[in-house]
């Protein structure tokens, strides 16, 4: 009976994000990673776990050997979340990268679908929209009626999330399938750019996707004209 208190005394105090936790070990959390929290440097890592105990790191952590985790208080004051979600106490991440381009790549893989990219500037606005660090000739042709594999999903999603930060669909709307709503709006940037309007995002229509990045200050990696 002891050890079973012992034991869900030790998970809440886990999960409790703070509580008794020893502030000058490598590994607070007892996860078996070690912390490695991370300055305002300008790199970049990829989220792929977050929350306010270890149980919420648990699987990402599992799943990525290299991985390792950071206290969102004593690290870099960036975006950890989309869309002006609370911020956790805590985050798994890969990384840190010496560039978007990097971080993105790495990111835009079925084994990390639902991650998410920060970059590490002290009060950067946002996650990282990987659409504006990618070659745009790398990416898939979408169109509605399409059969979505994992990579597809991702990349709508990519997407779907530019669009909403840009005004043009609501959050809602950014559910990793193209479908109408989505194309209505991809059709309205092939008539801004003076492309076929067709509602497919072809890679001439995902370089005039790319133009909106220039209102996050983020770069585009396009390397033709």
């Amino acid at each position: 009976m002891l050890g079973v208190v012992c034991g869900i005394g030790g998970a809440l105090a886990l999960d409790s994000g703070s509580a008794g936790l020893d502030r000058t070990s490598q590994d607070p959390l007892a996860l078996g990673r070690t912390m490695v929290n991370q300055p305002c440097d300008d790199r970049f890592v990829i989220a792929i776990g977050k929350g306010d105990g270890g149980a919420a790191l648990g699987s990402g952590l599992a799943a990525n050997p290299a991985a390792r985790y950071l206290d969102t208080q004593q690290s870099c004051e960036t975006a950890w979340t989309q869309h002006d979600e609370r911020t956790p106490r805590w985050v798994a991440y890969l990384g840190p990268y010496g560039s978007g381009q990097a971080a993105c790549t790495a990111r835009m893989t079925p084994t990390l679908k639902g991650s998410t990219v920060s970059r590490l500037v002290h009060g950067w606005a946002d996650t990282v929209h990987c659409l504006c660090y990618l070659d745009y000739k790398t990416a898939p042709t979408l169109q509605v009626g399409m059969s979505h594999d994992i990579a597809d999903v991702m990349w709508t999603y990519a997407l779907q999330n530019l669009l909403v930060d840009m005004g043009r669909i609501p959050q809602e709307s950014a559910n990793g399938a193209y479908g109408p709503a989505t194309a209505a709006q991809v059709r309205r940037i092939q008539r801004t750019h003076a492309l076929p309007v067709t509602g497919v995002v072809d890679p001439d229509t995902w370089h005039a996707v790319q133009d909106g990045c220039r209102i996050y200050d983020e770069p585009s990696t396009n390397t033709s004209p």
